[in-house]
């Protein structure tokens, strides 16, 4: 009998643990989604003081893990169009340990910002980080980016417009900012501008 009353102890401590730790997760979920859509409607009002005492305060540290602490202030800065802040914020990246997602995540969005500012030199930082990763599964459009926007090379020319008569028209028009991209390179105008005029009507 008293192994009974033992076993039916443990099974209520047992299950008020489970309880408890459920009750944490639903309460921790409500408050992170709270948190976020107040950050997300000071962004959008531009009232980028009262954010960042927000994304400083310890309740946002208590429900937000660091790594996505750090993706949204990084994304806080480049909405601010702030490049040293920017810098700063890709910067933090490196002093922190982050997993393979989190690694491949921010090297692909530090490459797309620098090669968009045409900063060459991080670009190619980037780029090669990317190249390096044994996980990152966008190498292929990084390098024709790379190949295309700072080397100015036409190499992908001809796979890209095979690939964009196999692809339907209201998915053509990334692939024909770059052939047309290429035919700059070449110094062709005429192609040039009619992949841009073609792009511009797949955007529709």
């Amino acid at each position: 009998m008293f192994d009974n009353i033992q076993s039916s102890t443990a099974i209520i401590v047992i299950g008020a643990t489970i309880l408890v730790f459920l009750l944490i997760t639903v309460v921790s979920k409500v408050i992170r989604e709270i948190e976020l859509n107040q950050m997300l409607d000071l962004l959008n009002a531009k009232k980028y003081d009262e954010f960042d005492k927000l994304v400083e305060s310890k309740l946002v540290k208590v429900v937000f893990d660091p790594f996505n602490i750090d993706y949204i202030k990084l994304n806080s800065y480049m909405l601010r169009n702030d490049e040293s802040l920017i810098d700063k914020g890709f910067k933090r990246f490196d002093e922190v340990r982050l997993n393979k997602r989190q690694k491949d995540d921010v090297e692909m969005k530090a490459f797309s910002y620098y090669l968009s500012k045409g900063n060459n030199l991080k670009a190619t930082e980037y780029y090669n980080r990317i190249n390096d990763s044994q996980t990152n599964k966008m190498k292929k459009e990084v390098d024709r980016l790379y190949s295309i926007y700072i080397k100015k090379e036409s190499r992908y020319l001809e796979e890209l417009l095979r690939e964009v008569e196999q692809i339907d028209e209201k998915y053509r028009s990334a692939d024909e900012l770059l052939i047309a991209a290429i035919y700059s390179n070449l110094g062709d105008k005429k192609k040039e501008k009619e992949y841009r005029d073609l792009a511009e009507s797949h955007m529709k």
